[in-house]
């Protein structure tokens, strides 16, 4: 019987380079491959009936619930494209015995580089000059300069290490706070791991990068904005939750730290009435900071030979569950 995959893209085939050549990479084993034709991520509700018959689900932003899982009796595999999976129930698929997979490192160079990309349109001002200039405007707008400043990075994870990387140029002095230091890449690129609260109060600027659990939620509040210099720039393209939004707000609009630069939020998408949306110190963009045609390339070549890996056999690299399949 042929094994069916689905998959549920956030926006259309077009925007990935070679779509069709990563299709045949699953056509080529032998599965019948289904594009969902909304190219968005799917509500619940929606998700149901189209997980009927999967046997995988190359997967976004949907919601997989243990209800999800338990009316997709089919299902054996979640790839998630990404690598966050905060929005599965790992423990339920596991007793179910479906494993989850995500997509390690494919998308980390074009996250470390937008994440790059934000801090310098934050210091310099750009999204403000923008709009000045096609105003018809000609007026000076001083930004401050990154150079010889301290970087503060919470997630010194594939992508913050990347980002690290990338503003190597900068000569920065750089701070790190992650449960599992790298003492080799802390020798080669001169970054000093440390306490979140030393990180907090000596850095220029903080860059996000950890992923989000329990621990991790709403890891910056009141208490961690108030450690914070005036002059700090706070950069997040890891989890939207990570950060208390509330508390957020209310350090951006009484110039306790100086901006902020988001590309991730506690609700997605986010809500029209935002009340970070009135500020002028913060830069905002939709969760976009792996689209480029290239990552979504490696993305999704990743994520269909992760179902072919398991469907052979073996444990591909990105597997979180490896107790959810038979030896």
């Amino acid at each position: 019987m042929t094994k069916k995959v689905l998959v549920t893209l956030s926006f259309p085939p077009d925007f990935i380079s070679g779509f069709e050549d990563c299709v045949k990479l699953l056509t080529d084993k032998g599965f019948a491959v289904e594009v969902d034709a909304r190219h968005r991520s799917l509500r619940t509700d929606e998700l149901i009936p189209a997980l009927q018959g999967v046997y995988a689900h190359v997967a976004s932003a949907e919601t997989l619930s243990a209800d999800v899982m338990d009316k997709a009796p089919d299902l054996r595999i979640i790839s998630r494209m990404g690598v966050g999976y905060d929005a599965i129930d790992v423990a339920a698929a596991t007793k179910r015995g479906i494993a989850l997979t995500i997509t390690p490192g494919a998308n980390a160079d074009a996250v470390a580089e937008y994440t790059v990309t934000l801090l310098l349109a934050l210091t310099r001002h750009i999204p403000e000059i923008d709009a000045m200039t096609r105003k018809g405007e000609w007026k000076t707008v001083f930004g401050n300069s990154i150079y010889e400043k301290t970087l503060g990075v919470i997630g010194a994870g594939d992508i913050g290490r990347r980002v690290v990387r990338n503003l190597a140029g900068f000569r920065m002095r750089v701070l790190a706070f992650d449960p599992l230091p790298d003492e080799t890449f802390a020798r080669n690129y001169g970054v000093t791991y440390c306490a979140l609260e030393q990180l907090l109060a000596e850095s220029d600027y903080i860059s996000i990068h950890c992923p989000l659990t329990d621990d991790t939620t709403h890891l910056l509040s009141d208490k961690e904005f108030s450690l914070m210099k005036p002059s700090v720039r706070v950069v997040n393209c890891a989890r939207g939750e990570i950060i208390d939004e509330a508390a957020l707000y209310r350090a951006l609009a009484d110039k306790r730290i100086a901006g902020a630069a988001l590309d991730v939020y506690e609700k997605e998408p986010f809500d029209a009435d935002n009340p970070l949306f009135t500020l002028d110190n913060v830069v905002l963009s939709p969760h976009i900071a792996g689209m480029t045609y290239e990552c979504r390339k490696n993305v999704i070549e990743m994520a269909f030979q992760n179902i072919i890996d398991l469907s052979e056999g073996r444990k591909p690299a990105g597997l979180i569950n490896p107790e959810a399949c038979a030896e």
